[in-house]
């Protein structure tokens, strides 16, 4: 029965919030057993906890206690971004949830440095367009607390469900973090073996883009689609740091041509569909990706 037992962690009442549901979360996937979650701010009930999550107003990990509301708080990372709770804990815990400091990184960059700004009030996004702004954990998490409408809701009951949703998502951004670091090694051999490296043919369905953007040569990279029987990708290497710039752009003549007509274009007789942005095409064999990337290159010159 020891085994089982339950650990007992303290949390904010009220409404949640990205910060304490994924520390709540992060908790869970290190200790690897039920958790007896209490949302709260009474001092008597604090007293008896295993952990304090965004309460207590105390940082000390050895104890359990992972607060940043205290007077004073100054912690934070080399890149200015403050720490919150969700950050305090990944920093606990994080690397040995991952097994790898890397992944762990990773993750911290990805996912939890942009919740513990908006957390502290530090805002790291451009809005480039007035009235529009990213669609952030902040308001995933928020749109299941309840409304003014909704005073009869249980939040307790809200909250384990948002537990539980993120952390399916956690565990998924983990699993992605260690295989694009897998990954990496099999990018970099590739890449030193390949002749002309403006194109880069890969044999597997390797996460990329950002991966290529830090060597100056590649212009496009060829791969297979497994989901799809047969097909590979071209796609363009985006310029480092840019989300949408490409280096270049497949040949205007091919933009939002598919099937025949795109064949007739290029001379490539499996050819099947090339982007309106031209930022990607495809074909229906190896050999027609890389015959299309050739005529692209050729184009670009």
């Amino acid at each position: 029965m020891f085994f089982n037992k339950k650990i007992k962690v303290a949390v904010h009442d009220g409404s949640f919030h990205p910060d304490d549901v994924f520390a709540v979360v992060i908790l869970s996937l290190y200790l690897k057993k039920p958790l007896k979650i209490f949302r709260t701010r009474d001092q008597n009930i604090f007293d008896v906890m295993d952990y304090l999550l965004d309460v207590g107003r105390e940082y000390n990990p050895e104890q359990g206690k992972f607060d940043h509301h205290q007077e004073g708080w100054a912690e934070k990372r080399e890149n200015g971004i403050p720490y919150a709770t969700s950050g305090l804990v990944w920093k606990e815990f994080g690397e040995k949830i991952c097994g790898s400091k890397e992944v762990a990184e990773i993750i911290d960059k990805k996912v939890i440095q942009a919740i513990d700004a908006e957390d502290n009030g530090v805002d790291i996004y451009e809005r480039k367009i007035i009235g529009v702004s990213p669609y952030c954990a902040f308001d995933l998490i928020d749109s299941m607390n309840p409304t003014y409408k909704e005073k009869d809701l249980d939040v307790d009951k809200i909250f384990d469900i948002a537990v539980t949703m993120v952390k399916n998502i956690f565990v998924r951004e983990i699993k992605k973090a260690k295989d694009y670091v897998e990954s990496l090694l099999k990018m970099k051999e590739i890449y030193n073996k390949t002749e002309d490296k403006r194109i880069i043919i890969l044999d597997d369905q390797y996460p990329a883009q950002n991966f290529f953007a830090e060597y100056s040569e590649p212009l496009l990279v060829i791969k297979p689609i497994f989901d799809k029987k047969g097909i590979w990708y071209i796609s363009v290497v985006k310029v480092k740091g840019e989300k949408f710039k490409s280096r270049m752009d497949l040949p205007e003549s091919w933009a939002g041509k598919d099937g025949e007509e795109l064949q007739k274009i290029t001379g490539v007789p499996d050819a099947i569909f090339c982007h309106n942005k031209r930022f990607m095409a495809s074909a229906g064999s190896r050999e027609g990706a890389i015959a299309l990337a050739q005529k692209a290159i050729a184009s670009y010159n």
